[in-house]
């Protein structure tokens, strides 16, 4: 790699070593919010589950919750929720994630253990975060999503950072040691988005640190397959305003038959590639 990537370590205003990827995790970190729901419908089982408990149910936990339509069959164990909106009580959630709102969600049981979720269904869910158009979760099955939409902070012009066209994990055998075991990860990335704002700072501060978090985090889930996909990546200076400059690459990256030692790797060759496509526009 011999086009550096630009950082902002230095530079007045910049907070943190890594601003993108802290707010990555709080994007992917907001899907579990959306599956809120469904964990709740666990723990009261379907013969309690009515408009009402679900709506305090989520006050307990720090929520306020608004119900659309509900609906539910017993015969089924399934339950149908509508236009559903949640807002979190606490004011940092509230300014990472703001108001929660899914359009459809389903849950349904597993026949084999009265009370226990077997499938969840989300569909047309947005948040501060951004949106997603589809999610099925399969406890220690599979998750697939389609139409997720990661966006920028506010200060970085608040527009998509990722766009996936789809992202599927594959659950292996049961955690080992603590960690998640995925078979098979699947990131398929139709267009990332790299901004620099008004401020002359890069959302993407692709630090030494960065890379020295991946190497010391042991948490990591361990994975068979892990294949990624790149379609374009865009930039943007909004100090001189103007479309973008998207530069297509059509990239994979796959990883097989390295489950721990893969973080590492991985990032470094999401380096090149976003270092090649900065080059290649001129930036």
């Amino acid at each position: 790699m011999n086009v550096p990537i630009e950082t902002q370590m230095d530079a007045p205003g910049a907070s943190g070593s890594s601003k993108w990827a802290k707010w990555l995790g709080i994007g992917c970190g907001s899907l579990l919010v959306l599956a809120l729901v469904g964990v709740f419908l666990l723990n009261w089982g379907v013969k309690r589950l009515v408009v009402g408990k679900i709506e305090s149910g989520l006050e307990s936990q720090g929520w306020r919750a608004d119900v659309g339509d509900f609906d539910y069959s017993i015969a089924n164990k399934e339950v149908e929720i509508r236009d559903f909106t949640g807002v979190p009580v606490d004011a940092k959630q509230l300014k990472e994630v703001g108001k929660v709102h899914v359009a459809h969600a389903r849950v349904r049981f597993d026949n084999s253990r009265e009370d226990r979720l077997g499938e969840l269904e989300l569909h047309g869910a947005r948040a501060r975060f951004g949106q997603v158009d589809e999610m099925t979760l399969v406890p220690e099955k599979s998750i697939l999503v389609k139409g997720f939409v990661l966006n920028n902070p506010v200060e970085f012009g608040g527009g998509p950072l990722l766009k996936f066209k789809e992202i599927q994990l594959q659950y292996g055998d049961p955690k080992v040691k603590g960690r998640e075991h995925f078979q098979t990860v699947l990131i398929d990335v139709a267009r990332l988005n790299i901004v620099k704002n008004k401020q002359g700072l890069w959302l993407t501060d692709l630090s030494s640190k960065a890379q020295d978090k991946i190497r010391k985090d042991g948490d990591s889930p361990t994975v068979d397959q892990l294949t990624i996909r790149i379609g374009e990546i865009a930039f943007q200076d909004l100090s001189e305003g103007g479309a973008p400059k998207v530069i297509p690459m059509n990239r994979t990256i796959k990883v097989e038959n390295n489950p721990k030692d893969y973080a590492l790797g991985v990032f470094l060759q999401l380096i090149g590639i976003v270092s090649e496509a900065k080059r290649r526009s001129g930036y």
